[in-house]
């Protein structure tokens, strides 16, 4: 019998960039770089890894996003494991169901937790996610951060943080790690708000050997501040600010304390939206847009969510900068909820809010569509962190690939 020659299709090399760019960060790492050698050499490139995750930012589908779990090892060895959580939706007839949940553990990282006062039994505090990489801390590590990529298994963890003095962190204390489009470095901020100012200061991973002190801030209390986001070269915390009048007398509000990553520089800005009395509110990111999420209770034991999106970069304290995406009313959660006690929006996207459910440890998943209770994720001494899965390192630089 004759052989015959089995045809192969070769597609040009930025065609086989754009498909690739489109599929999630552990699928290139560990099956897709074995399909074959060009495919390999394109996805182990920096300027493939920026143009790949700029492509998942834009997503603000559930089906997209995703998210890992940091807790502790479970032993004494002051081991943190680190794992991706899976989740995927189950549809019948009747109803529409969310329930399949599936952990994979992805490494763990042995004596990462360096403080002396080692205590298992205290929970992770995760800061945010940038460009792949996750920020976290925990109580008894207080004075250093820990930043890691769940995908390229990049882990580092900064100096002592001098300038905390001997408070460490605590609820008056909250981080933020960005990104420099300019320099294509990676900071981290951390706001020490124990005095009648907040006093910043921060780390430039890959250039600094010490943290820096920045200008302090005055007139802000950063307590209960609970979630940060980080867009386009631009760090955001909800913040209460403090005016001092004649007399004595002050008058707070609510306010967006803004850091450019670049200039290093802060600056604040009022939001020009009625947030009710009895509420607490936060910032999230959807689909590369900032979201002020606010939480109150409505009749009937239930629980009203509001999503605010900003669709002006350039003016935020401009009405018409500023639209309502969506209300969602959660029914008969809110009877056995206290609003004052951890309770924030985690994750906002075009289907689903997550919510943090007190000090519980419990995340709710709701519906957008119907505010129905999908599921819940209890996490043992550990926290989750909401992210987009990256091939980025930190030696990356974000240069235009080759289609030769």
């Amino acid at each position: 019998m004759e052989n015959k020659k089995q045809d192969v299709i070769s597609l040009p090399k930025e065609v086989v960039i754009e498909i690739l760019r489109r599929v999630p960060g552990h699928d290139l790492a560990e099956k897709l770089k074995m399909v074959c050698m060009q495919w390999c050499s394109i996805i182990h490139t920096g300027s493939f890894a920026y143009l790949h995750i700029e492509q998942r930012i834009k997503s603000s589908s559930f089906s997209q996003m995703e998210a890992v779990v940091v807790a502790f090892d479970g032993n004494e060895n002051r081991s943190v494991k680190i794992s991706s959580l899976e989740w995927h939706t189950n549809d019948n007839e009747n109803d529409h169901l969310f329930e399949d949940w599936k952990t994979k553990h992805l490494c763990t990282a042995k004596d990462a937790l360096l403080g002396q006062n080692f205590n298992r039994l205290q929970n992770m505090v995760w800061a945010n996610s940038v460009n792949g990489f996750v920020c976290f801390w925990s109580y008894f590590d207080k004075p250093r951060l820990h930043i890691f990529n769940p995908v390229t298994k990049e882990y580092l963890i900064t100096p002592p943080n001098t300038y905390l003095g001997v408070r460490n962190f605590d609820l008056d204390t909250t981080v933020g790690c960005g990104f420099c489009p300019v320099s294509y470095e990676y900071k981290v901020v951390v706001l020490d708000g124990n005095s009648e100012v907040i006093k910043p200061s921060i780390f430039t991973i890959g250039t600094d050997h010490s943290w820096r002190a920045l200008r302090v801030i005055p007139h802000h209390d950063i307590i209960n501040v609970v979630t940060i986001v980080y867009l386009k070269g631009m760090l955001y915390w909800y913040v209460t600010s403090t005016i001092e009048y004649s007399f004595h007398t002050t008058s707070s509000k609510r306010t967006l304390l803004c850091f450019d990553v670049s200039k290093e520089e802060f600056d604040t800005i009022v939001v020009p939206i009625e947030i009710p009395e009895r509420s607490v509110s936060n910032v999230v990111e959807k689909g590369e847009k900032l979201c002020l999420v606010t939480l109150s209770y409505a009749p009937i034991c239930s629980l009203l969510i509001n999503v605010y999106v900003n669709i002006d970069d350039d003016d935020l304290s401009n009405l018409n900068s500023w639209k309502k995406e969506f209300t969602v009313t959660a029914p008969s959660i809110a009877y056995k909820l206290d609003l004052d006690d951890n309770v924030y929006t985690l994750i906002v996207t075009d289907e689903i809010v997550v919510i943090q459910l007190g000090d519980s440890n419990d995340r709710g998943f709701f519906h957008v569509a119907t505010g129905k209770l999908l599921g819940l994720l209890w996490t043992r001494h550990g926290t989750l962190i909401p992210y987009k899965s990256s091939l980025v390192a930190f030696c990356h630089r974000p240069l235009l690939p080759s289609l030769s």
